[in-house]
């Protein structure tokens, strides 16, 4: 502690291989944490040690301090606490989600602001759900959007195929949902890649999150598709493998801003509405 109180955050980052065993869960210390605290209901959980933070587990966890983060609801305070002191990261092969609202000035115009901000908590709601179903995590809430993470310590090597099944269901959702019903519509871009993932900011303002090309592309897919759409780079639409025959797609090249080549692209469109989805 500095003599005026404030916490100091070392400015060596922890070294980056020690970030990847934990970003690929090959850590085998976190391996056995997770399988412990996996016996404990129940979620959501800490994305990180996968501390739960409702039920019966979310007593255990206050007492060991394992309880939910302030700063950052996806994870624990000790996981927090720990990735706040070791500032870093590395580069990983993660996937991405962007989704968000079709036309949402317009909405919040004919709706008016309070109406408007209900409707913004639902769809966090039943978007988070979604994610979280094929594990993922949602890094941001983005105003009227929300931008999600597959990461191999949570997801295993099928990152890509977790990431197009949370879209497809995030949709799928929303469009079987009062929301639709009421004109709210969302679409969503997924994409993979080589990203930084780790803790960035400064000072007491951190997070643990995501930098790189492959983000933005995925935020730009997610930009382009249309109400109940899911756009999917051919990357990773090819990485998904079996998770992509669930969802008939159509074959396009887009043109990225700027990127000098268009991106092969598959479009999800016609997403059946699944009531069985909405809780």
């Amino acid at each position: 502690m500095s003599g005026t109180g404030t916490r100091e955050v070392p400015t060596k980052p922890v070294e980056s291989e020690q970030w990847r065993q934990l970003l690929m869960g090959t850590d085998s210390e976190l391996q056995k944490l997770r399988k412990r605290w996996m016996r404990v209901p129940q979620g959501p959980r800490c994305k990180v040690c996968a501390a739960p933070f409702h039920g019966v587990g979310a007593i255990l966890t206050r007492i060991v301090t394992h309880g939910q983060s302030v700063a950052n609801p996806t994870l624990c305070q000790l996981c927090f606490r720990k990735l706040s002191d070791h500032p870093g990261g590395a580069e990983v092969e993660i996937s991405i989600v962007f989704a968000d609202i079709r036309g949402s000035t317009a909405i919040a115009e004919r709706i008016g602001p309070a109406a408007f901000s209900a409707a913004l908590q639902r769809f966090y709601e039943l978007g988070s759900r979604a994610v979280e179903r094929h594990d993922g995590f949602v890094d941001k809430f983005l105003g009227d959007g929300i931008m999600a993470l597959f990461v191999p310590v949570f997801t295993g090597d099928d990152h890509g195929g977790r990431a197009l099944a949370a879209a497809v269901d995030l949709v799928t959702t929303i469009e079987g949902s009062e929301l639709s019903r009421n004109g709210i519509r969302v679409g969503a871009g997924a994409h993979r890649g080589t990203a930084f993932v780790g803790v960035l900011g400064s000072g007491d303002k951190l997070d643990f999150s995501a930098l790189g090309d492959p983000v933005n592309v995925a935020a730009r897919l997610g930009a382009l598709a249309g109400p109940g759409e899911v756009i999917a780079s051919q990357e990773l639409w090819t990485a998904a493998g079996e998770a992509a025959t669930v969802s008939a797609g159509v074959a396009r090249r887009v043109e990225i801003a700027g990127r000098h080549e268009p991106l092969d692209v598959v479009v999800v469109t016609g997403i059946a509405a699944d009531d069985s989805a909405v809780a």
